[in-house]
């Protein structure tokens, strides 16, 4: 259907059309069918005029005739450079409309869709937080004795946190990863103290300074420790 033409069964009975008729014959009537076919193919349903010798090619007559057929009998509208018709975009109005309203209805669809997943993300995101807080008021004793809070799932970020223009939380996980920061506890406790990577904090210029340092890089034992010191300084 994208390719959808509207005939009208009295299109021969118009009075341009029995002009043209009269004079070019049943061949004119085809070839003028035929630039209505290509013309529905183009957007705007216009076409550039160097495209007629191809076309006088393609139906096999010469691009005198066929500039008779769109110059001669009212049929079509020649536009500067281009040419087209006006009752083919007429008769196309009820299509665009409803491939507009299509479109419009999927736009809408789309954005529900989208709405949903961000609203589950940051019900998630706070579901989460909420607990990681409850488990960290309730220290557990590991097996050697030492006490460390429950801390095993990464934190999700927020649904403001998402937003690039202020945030780079996937940044910031992978400048963590390639610190080689393996602990959630440290982690976690980074992503709080910078909101999450929020843009223009002070953990990026402490990344900045330990990437562009290999002889800092080098000294850093621990450098989860290292990064929270420098943070809550």
């Amino acid at each position: 259907m994208d390719s959808y033409l509207l005939h009208d069964a009295n299109a021969g009975n118009n009075f341009k059309m029995m002009i043209m008729m009269q004079k070019e014959g049943m061949k004119g009537y085809g070839i003028y069918w035929m630039l209505l076919e290509f013309l529905r193919l183009q957007d705007g349903y216009k076409a550039d005029l160097r495209v007629l010798p191809i076309l006088a090619q393609k139906m096999r007559v010469t691009v005198t005739t066929l500039k008779r057929i769109i110059y001669d009998y009212a049929l079509f509208e020649v536009n500067g450079t281009s040419f087209s018709s006006p009752g083919l975009t007429l008769r196309m109005k009820p299509w665009d409309a409803q491939q507009d309203a299509k479109r419009e209805s999927g736009r809408r669809g789309g954005l529900a869709n989208q709405q949903k997943i961000r609203d589950a993300k940051a019900s998630n995101a706070l579901a989460t937080n909420k607990e990681n807080k409850e488990n960290e008021t309730i220290p557990s004793i590991s097996p050697q004795g030492d006490t460390r809070k429950n801390e095993e799932i990464l934190l999700v970020p927020p649904e403001y946190a998402l937003n690039k223009q202020t945030h780079n939380y996937e940044g910031l996980i992978e400048e963590l990863e390639r610190q080689k920061v393996t602990s959630l506890k440290e982690k976690n406790a980074i992503l709080r103290l910078t909101d999450f990577g929020r843009l223009g904090g002070k953990i990026w210029k402490i990344i900045y300074d330990i990437n562009n340092s290999p002889q800092m890089k080098a000294r850093i034992v621990m450098p989860g420790k290292y990064i929270l010191k420098l943070l809550q300084n």
